[in-house]
């Protein structure tokens, strides 16, 4: 997340605006953390005020995901109502309960990742690198942090099952993945992401058999490069994917637009 959080609502009533905006105006502290948005940059948001009460409101929120992968939910409600393992905040709003609500999401969401590059401007690239080897992620995070000049997002995973828990909480424009892995491998991996999200999936290995790359292909990878990875190489496919993500999201954005939802 950025220094400044930038905190979007959905399907709030007029009311419930009313006092959000003022709760901004009256706390000189909370401004300094996050700037409170419309509902047309809502694709931009940090974070996402969401109504969990309100059907269209969590459907909205849904198909906001595939426009803004980074984008974290928090669940307001009267009635108990959640949106998944989103932190949630009982209707009405109240100054003190959601700061603390705030404060919670953005400590659990900007302990895991590594941010690196130019960071003002564009969206970060959501890396996930997963390999079971520790020196390996390491070369993986110094290269990319080397070769780009553009917002990155880095996360790791030591198994193809961690991999695939990280990629149900959150979208990733990008995934380094091995082949070779205890438990779950690479091929199942590949193919049960590629499945489910519009990930770029780049599968890195040792092997260099022909019938191998046959094998990357037919799990559905959009790149399968061996160890140890070329400088050249890795931006080849990393600039690969920022046009595949831009591609993804225009088409996303399309479909938003015609369903008039925003």
């Amino acid at each position: 997340m950025h220094d400044i959080i930038k905190l979007g609502y959905i399907g709030l009533e007029d009311r419930e605006v009313r006092v959000l905006k003022s709760i901004f105006i009256l706390s000189p502290d909370l401004k300094e953390r996050y700037s409170l948005i419309s509902p047309n940059e809502l694709p931009e948001a940090d974070l996402v005020l969401v109504n969990a009460d309100n059907e269209k409101a969590v459907k909205y929120w849904n198909k906001l995901t595939i426009v803004n992968k980074g984008a974290e939910p928090m669940a307001l409600s009267g009635e108990g109502k959640t949106i998944g393992d989103a932190e949630s905040l009982k209707l009405p709003i109240r100054l003190p309960r959601l700061v603390e609500a705030l404060e919670h999401v953005v400590k659990e969401n900007t302990n895991i990742d590594l941010v690196a590059g130019n960071t003002s401007g564009e969206p970060a690239l959501r890396v996930l690198i997963v390999d079971d080897s520790f020196p390996v992620r390491k070369y993986m995070e110094q290269k990319i942090v080397a070769l780009v000049d553009f917002p990155v997002r880095l996360s790791f995973a030591e198994s193809g099952e961690e991999a695939l828990s990280k990629c149900k909480e959150r979208s990733y424009d990008l995934v380094f993945l091995d082949v070779m892995m205890e438990g779950m491998d690479g091929y199942k991996v590949c193919k049960a992401i590629k499945s489910r999200h519009f990930s770029f999936v780049v599968m890195l290995t040792s092997k260099k058999s022909p019938f191998d790359k046959v094998r990357g292909t037919m799990s559905g990878c959009d790149a399968y490069i061996t160890k140890p990875p070329e400088d050249i190489r890795l931006k080849e496919e990393i600039a690969k994917s920022v046009k595949y993500r831009n591609k993804q999201e225009k088409k996303s954005s399309a479909g938003l637009a015609q369903n008039g939802l925003y």
